[in-house]
């Protein structure tokens, strides 16, 4: 037990190798700034996390009996730890093996023989993106367990009604960028952006981690919409969003929201299209006009059924919506 207050108030770090001299080696390293706990295993890993858990975890990939993947997996899996950040030190180095850890749902990776600047830039990165996850969480203004279902859906429907009306007021693509961050912001999400045109990256946190944008470049054509994990990306032709914090654990609300957002993401991405060719703001409000009818219709919908599946109906009513619109814009 940590009986120092300042050592008490500095991160905790758990370190998980099964080789005794890079446990040593990364100890020596970090125990000037954080607080350190070493695990031989992913066994023992499990173990600390549930009765102490870290504020963020280096884990090795290459380990006996329980590698690295599936230690984190078992992690994200684990609605009490999947906030915690792992990082993974492994000296696996291809982009595939990067990737991978990426999809069982690792924050970032660094390779050995790691540069000592580089690995502590990339903690100090995963515990800024906690940091900023956590306060959107006890910040959100929908994501409330007591909020009836209903009540919920009208609300969203609402807030992206107001987003597509406000973003006919961006004028350049930064502008559409910072509204769409404060919409997200409203559902208790964190995003990372890519501007696909100028490969600018930009997100709540500030700072994007080299793993994020690895993932989001390589990704960019393999869908639409990839969920992995407690992460969704969604891709369009002139934008990519990252949303960091998907409400996994909340089946309806996770269903809902990624139909929502997928919307989002198509006016975004059909507004910047229109912004940069500075199409006349009273065109681009009769061609959206039909989209904020259709989903004020369904808001209407929404306020006047008793009916739960009706309710789970709208969702699916949203996604038929964007795609008839989608269709008459070709």
């Amino acid at each position: 037990m940590v009986t120092d207050p300042e050592k008490a108030a500095q991160p905790h770090i758990l370190v998980v190798d099964d080789q005794p001299a890079n446990l040593t080696s990364l100890e020596q390293i970090l125990r000037f700034n954080f607080q350190v706990t070493l695990a031989a295993n992913g066994q023992a890993c499990l173990e600390q996390v549930k009765h102490d858990p870290p504020d963020l975890i280096l884990l090795d990939v290459d380990m006996p009996l329980m590698d690295g993947l599936t230690v984190c997996r078992m992690i994200k899996a684990d609605p009490t730890a999947s906030m915690i950040p792992v990082i993974f030190v492994s000296a696996l180095s291809r982009l595939s093996e990067r990737l991978a850890g990426y999809h069982a749902g690792a924050d970032d990776y660094i390779t050995k023989p790691y540069d000592v600047d580089e690995l502590l830039v990339k903690i100090r990165i995963a515990l800024n993106n906690r940091h900023d996850l956590e306060i959107a969480r006890e910040q959100s203004s929908l994501a409330q367990e007591e909020m009836e279902d209903s009540l919920a859906a009208c609300t969203e429907l609402s807030v992206l009604v107001r987003f597509i009306d406000d973003s006919l007021d961006c004028d350049d693509v930064r502008t559409l960028g910072e509204r769409m961050l404060d919409t997200f912001e409203r559902f208790g999400l964190r995003v990372i952006v890519r501007m696909i045109a100028s490969g600018h990256y930009f997100s709540h946190a500030g700072e994007v981690g080299v793993l994020d944008q690895e993932m989001m470049e390589n990704m960019y054509e393999k869908g639409r919409i990839i969920d992995l994990g407690h992460r969704t990306l969604i891709n369009a032709e002139s934008v990519s969003v990252l949303i960091r914090n998907m409400p996994v654990h909340h089946t309806g609300r996770y269903q809902r929201w990624r139909e929502n957002l997928n919307l989002l993401v198509e006016v975004v991405n059909s507004r910047i299209y229109n912004v940069q060719r500075q199409n006349n703001k009273q065109k681009e409000r009769e061609r959206l006009q039909p989209l904020i009818n259709g989903i004020h219709q369904l808001i209407e919908k929404l306020q006047h059924s008793e009916n739960a599946l009706n309710r789970d109906q709208a969702s699916h009513d949203l996604n038929r919506l964007l795609m008839t619109w989608e269709s008459q814009q070709l």
